[in-house]
């Protein structure tokens, strides 16, 4: 039977352990770079070619960077191999080294990689505002240049960036983030990013009280967002649209309840668009982009959406109806009715998607007339029709 293997070369002094694997191994996986630690006439495969792997037996071991325990091959060995017989080796990683030189604990740090990975400044940005600690793998795109360009708009960080952990070549600085936008650092870098006073929303799901709110500009009562954000079934990774957003109730919603979402808010009023931004700025969030255009003008520029919400149409609901049904990609459609004319035409569409529900909300409020009396009054009722459009 045979076994694979997966052994962190460290940052350049590899273990007793993972030399006895290397010599014990028929076969070796790794990047040209460890190939003075592999003996001569050793069986040597590119890191980039391990699928071959298939057609090999006996021991195979896989020799990569670091520690096999971050942001390495394993989940994708284990995934592929759920049978085989898969053995660790760990070595030691630029996360601990770079967190060693900043004398700080890894265990509570918020990990993210930009290193051969899509990274939006979004989520680089809401996670560096909500952590005390954020360390971030880099690349030669996602550098430490890079994110301190991104992390100028927050006050009072320090950063650590180590590039070449271990090697000769090892350097490390500190100091803000404006010190070392625009430098030139190694591909091989990784930033740690100390933020002493990291916000904490006081609740995930936000109440009207909570939100900044202009006059004439309509928010979505408290009772029916609630409804709204169950019936959108966000995740970390949606795309979602807000047409017609109003005060921002719901991307700026979205956008706390889960910080690695992109949320994209269109309304064509600029006072909404303002509106939204202070709302967005007040929970400490980076990924809220507005678009103060109407929704038809704006839409072809907007990325693929996972999900939709519209509030509020401004008299397009026709053509966004018809963009949608359009689609060639999954999106789950969220509207909000409050006249028989939405409702009408909304429904007529969303009725022909999968998962098809409709709920109307009819909520009161305590409204308090004198030291001893409280009435109820009454909200609008709303309709939420909900529906996945599937090609």
């Amino acid at each position: 039977m045979r076994e694979i293997v997966i052994a962190g070369a460290g940052l350049g002094d590899v273990t007793s352990e993972v030399m006895n694997a290397v010599n014990d191994a028929d076969v070796v996986i790794a990047d040209s770079r460890f190939a003075d630690m592999i003996p001569i006439g050793k069986k040597v495969i590119p890191v980039k070619n391990f699928s071959q792997l298939e057609n090999e037996s006996g021991k195979i071991l896989i020799l990569v960077s670091g520690d096999p325990g971050v942001f390495s091959l394993l989940p994708v060995i284990k995934k592929r191999y759920p049978n085989e017989n898969i053995r660790v080796i760990p070595g030691i990683s630029s996360l601990q080294a770079i967190c060693a030189h900043a004398c700080e604990t890894w265990n509570n740090a918020a990990i993210l990689s930009g290193h051969g990975r899509s990274l939006s400044p979004g989520k680089f940005l809401n996670t560096v505002e909500r952590n005390r600690i954020t360390v971030l793998f880099c690349d030669k795109n996602i550098s430490p240049s890079w994110a301190c360009e991104k992390l100028s708009c927050i006050d009072g960080l320090e950063v650590f960036i180590g590039s070449c952990l271990g090697g000769n070549d090892e350097h490390i600085f500190s100091g803000s983030p404006q010190s070392f936008a625009g430098f030139d650092f190694p591909e091989l870098s990784i930033i740690l990013i100390r933020n002493v006073s990291p916000f904490t929303p006081e609740r995930l799901l936000l109440r009207d009280k909570d939100f900044l709110r202009e006059p004439r500009i309509v928010m979505t009562n408290e009772s029916v967002r609630s409804v709204i954000m169950s019936r959108l079934e966000m995740g970390n990774d949606s795309v979602l649209w807000d047409i017609g957003a109003g005060s921002g109730s719901i991307s700026v919603n979205a956008g706390n309840i889960f910080p690695s979402a992109e949320i994209h808010a269109v309304d064509f009023n600029p006072s909404a668009a303002k509106l939204i931004s202070r709302n967005a700025a007040k929970f400490h969030l980076h990924n809220v982009t507005i678009h103060n255009k109407r929704a038809l003008d704006v839409i072809d520029e907007l990325p693929t959406p996972t999900h939709i919400f519209i509030g509020g149409a401004g008299g397009e609901l026709s053509g966004l109806l018809h963009h949608i049904s359009a689609m060639t990609h999954p999106v789950r459609v969220v509207i909000a009715c409050v006249t028989l004319e939405t409702l009408t035409e909304a429904y007529t569409t969303l009725k022909g998607y999968e998962s098809f529900e409709a709920v109307q909300v009819s909520a009161s409020s305590s409204k308090t007339l004198a030291p001893s009396l409280t009435m109820m009054k009454a909200n609008n009722p709303v309709t939420i029709l909900s529906a996945c459009h599937r090609v």
